[in-house]
C-alpha cells in the first residue's frame, strides 16, 4: 500500500508580522535584562571594594 501525505502550513500577514514583534520583544527584554545584570554587578563590585 502507497501512501501521498501533503503536509501544508499556511501563514498570513498577521502571523508573519506577530513573529517579528515577537523577535523584537525579545531582543528588547535581552537589551534590558544585560543592563540590569551589569548594574547590579557594578553595585556589587562597589560595596565589595570598600570592605578590605
Amino acid at each position: 500500500m502507497r501512501e501521498l501525505v501533503i503536509k501544508t502550513e499556511i501563514v498570513t500577514n498577521n502571523t508573519k508580522n506577530s513573529e517579528l514583534t515577537k523577535e523584537r520583544e525579545i531582543s528588547i527584554l535581552r537589551k534590558q535584562l544585560l543592563e540590569e545584570c551589569k548594574r547590579l554587578i557594578a553595585e556589587k563590585n562597589q560595596e565589595n571594594s570598600y570592605k578590605r
